[in-house]
């Protein structure tokens, strides 16, 4: 799923985990990864990692797409502190113009 996003705005991510029985479980912590062009032309891009915050059961993190060119990037969400480091969300990001 592609979210669009314009440029210079934040986006608010939420997360809730859930073991493999699909009950809600709290880890330790939560990343957000975010990769994002750093060019018009979509040839060069950077990363970043953004720790989440716990709120209750949730997890949340922020992130401002002004660092960003215009195009696509992707974001995943991995817990910390559990026996999987595989994405447990994830999806694309189309940063537009204003």
């Amino acid at each position: 799923m592609t979210t669009n996003i314009v440029q210079g705005n934040t986006a608010q991510f939420v997360a809730e985990f859930l073991d493999s029985n699909g009950n809600v479980t709290i880890p330790s912590g939560g990343t957000l990864n975010i990769t994002y062009p750093t060019n018009n032309q979509g040839t060069t891009t950077a990363s970043t990692a953004i720790a989440m915050t716990q709120q209750n059961s949730f997890f949340t993190a922020t992130w401002s797409s002004s660092v960003s060119s215009l195009g696509l990037g992707t974001w995943n969400i991995t817990a910390t502190g559990t026996v999987s480091t595989s994405a447990q969300a994830q999806g694309t990001l189309r940063i537009i113009t204003p």
